[in-house]
């Protein structure tokens, strides 16, 4: 064969009918490769013959690298809507799944030609994604044909190349978009457990470099499939359309691997720049996801049992909320505040039904003899005043609400201690949103405060001035009983308010037992 058609171009080669020898093969591949801008008018025609010839049939797979040169010619003439019809078929969706799991199964095999396998089922791999992003109508293809039974076995495979699993990812990620699909992925193939191990051996490897994409790329496009599976899953498993996306506790056990590796994740990856990591992130939201306190197995997952008596028990819990501190305290800009919310609201779970968590974060917040009382809340130094910074975002704000939440969880839904912690001038704009009122004893002690001393401004939640005390002291029992009715007045006018007491009022309820505690084996 001549030097001429060793660099003629590969349409050109399959039009003539001759058999092709690998090395023609693949110069011809690269030589349709570089005039792809000449071949814009017949695109159609040289996907059509692509498929059929690489695809459909084996006639033109003389080697791996041959082949993955043409599935990657494939991925660019199919770039644009128009040019992927071909692709939107049964048979292409199903043909280009069979040859990436074809050419894993050689790359296992074959060590000579296992890197131009592995690129090869990755070109096919993305020429399925492609489609399904630029023409929807193909996802239904997708499952239809199994994808996802074929996605599964590829990612079940000893030879996790980084690139290959995040194509995975971003497969399933696509196609699962309804509960059929969803309960699909997770009754009949197990799909959850097959992502978190996946999961893992990425968390394992670190910042270790990837092919093409980093470990975290990866683990971060797996767990989006994840989460798709968990939003998904409950909607079909409850038969009917609910806008709470929450596992129910009887199916939450199937997602126990994704939970379990989700928590490591957040114990695993350091903030990066003062910011979640991208996994951290989706690994916080598929928390947001389960119960905390059954099935026993979920349980276990968020408290595991620690029989020497030491903290491996609250390993989890300690490690999300001193997440959720730092980024508390550096809550400077919006994308800071955002990473709040998730963490805030698993927070509030964990404390609302579990009495030792509550316990254990209200001291980390409120640390015995830490915080003055002459100091107005928002000013205090340490976390309860960012908190309380936080809190007094505008109203309606998602930061604010989520803020308030876990205040009031922590302080065992108690409002009047919730005032008193944070004062009702803070705490009017999450109360007005909520639809909070202010509790009859708390009015109460508004009329008796004019006889307390010293007094705490329930507005403010600072101490009045030594001036107004002393003025106050000086007043007769008529003066006292007027000005009570004039602070009534002004607080009706607040919408209702609160006071604390010299002592820290939070710490009096919290070591008091008023805060209503609920007992994990009666929940």
């Amino acid at each position: 064969m001549s030097a001429n058609d060793m660099a003629a171009d590969y349409f050109a080669l399959a039009d003539s009918g001759n058999q092709l020898d690998p090395q023609t093969m693949e110069a011809g591949l690269l030589a349709a490769t570089a005039n792809t801008g000449a071949h814009a008018s017949r695109r159609h025609e040289y996907i059509s013959t692509l498929l059929a010839r690489f695809v459909h049939s084996d006639q033109d797979r003389c080697s791996a690298r041959a082949t993955c040169l043409a599935l990657a010619l494939l991925k660019t003439l199919g770039r644009q809507a128009d040019d992927s019809s071909e692709l939107c078929s049964e048979q292409a969706i199903s043909g280009l799944l069979n040859l990436a799991l074809a050419m894993k199964s050689q790359a296992e095999r074959d060590s000579e030609q296992a890197d131009s396998a592995i690129d090869a089922c990755n070109e096919a791999l993305t020429c399925v994604a492609n489609t399904m992003l630029l023409l929807p109508k193909s996802r239904t293809l997708f499952a239809d044909v199994g994808g996802a039974a074929t996605i599964d076995k590829i990612l079940r495979s000893s030879l996790a190349k980084s690139t290959t699993a995040f194509l995975c990812g971003r497969c399933l990620l696509l196609s699962i978009e309804s509960p059929a699909v969803a309960a699909y992925c997770v009754d009949s193939l197990d799909l959850p457990k097959t992502l978190a191990r996946a999961i893992r051996v990425f968390l394992d490897r670190g910042s270790e470099a990837g092919d093409r994409f980093s470990p975290q790329q990866v683990m971060n496009e797996l767990f989006k499939a994840a989460m798709s599976l968990c939003v998904y899953y409950p909607r079909g498993a409850l038969q009917e359309s609910t806008s709470d996306d929450s596992l129910p506790s009887e199916h939450a056990a199937k997602f126990l691997d994704i939970l379990s590796v989700s928590l490591d994740t957040l114990c695993t990856l350091p903030l990066s720049d003062g910011h979640l990591a991208d996994p951290a992130r989706q690994a916080i939201g598929i928390a947001l996801n389960f119960p905390t306190l059954s099935p026993d197995s979920v349980l276990r997952c968020w408290l595991p049992l620690d029989k020497s008596g030491g903290l491996a028990r609250y390993r989890y819990v300690d490690r999300m909320f001193e997440l959720f501190a730092a980024l508390v305290e550096s809550a400077t800009d919006d994308s800071h505040k955002a990473e709040v919310v998730p963490l805030a609201l698993v927070l509030v779970r964990l404390v609302t039904e579990h009495a030792d968590v509550r316990r254990r974060i209200f001291y980390c917040v409120y640390p015995r003899d830490s915080d003055d009382y002459s100091i107005l809340p928002e000013d205090r130094k340490g976390l309860s005043g960012a908190l309380v910074r936080l809190m007094r975002i505008p109203q309606g704000d998602m930061v604010s609400g989520a803020i308030g939440d876990f205040l009031l969880a922590l302080l065992g839904q108690d409002v009047s201690t919730f005032i008193l912690a944070v004062g009702y001038g803070n705490a009017a704009g999450y109360m007005l949103a909520r639809g909070i009122a202010i509790p009859e004893s708390v009015l109460k002690q508004v009329r008796e405060a004019v006889d307390s001393e010293p007094m705490v401004d329930p507005v403010t939640g600072r101490y009045l001035n030594n001036d107004a005390d002393k003025e106050l002291a000086n007043m007769t029992d008529e003066e006292k009983e007027r000005e009570a009715e004039r602070l009534f007045v002004l607080f009706e006018r607040l919408n209702k308010t609160g006071f604390i007491k010299v002592e820290n009022p939070v710490h009096a309820a919290m070591e008091s037992g008023r805060f209503q505690e609920i007992d994990e084996e009666s929940s």
